[in-house]
């Protein structure tokens, strides 16, 4: 499984520049290749873990 997090979204309209950005993350498995997706609040240990986990349960 191949996962990856970036931080460069868009600003989405209504959005500042003072707002803290969120993080994409996504999987995708190699057998399948099913792809995960998810935009956390941040790349915190917690969020990466919370991916993993959730990727995981699926």
């Amino acid at each position: 499984m191949t996962i990856h997090k970036s931080v460069k979204l868009p600003m989405l309209e209504g959005e500042k520049l003072s707002d803290k950005p969120e993080t994409l993350y996504v999987a995708i498995d190699d057998f399948s290749r099913e792809l995960y997706a998810a935009i956390l609040p941040d790349r915190s240990q917690y969020s990466s873990a919370t991916f993993l986990k959730q990727v995981l349960e699926e």
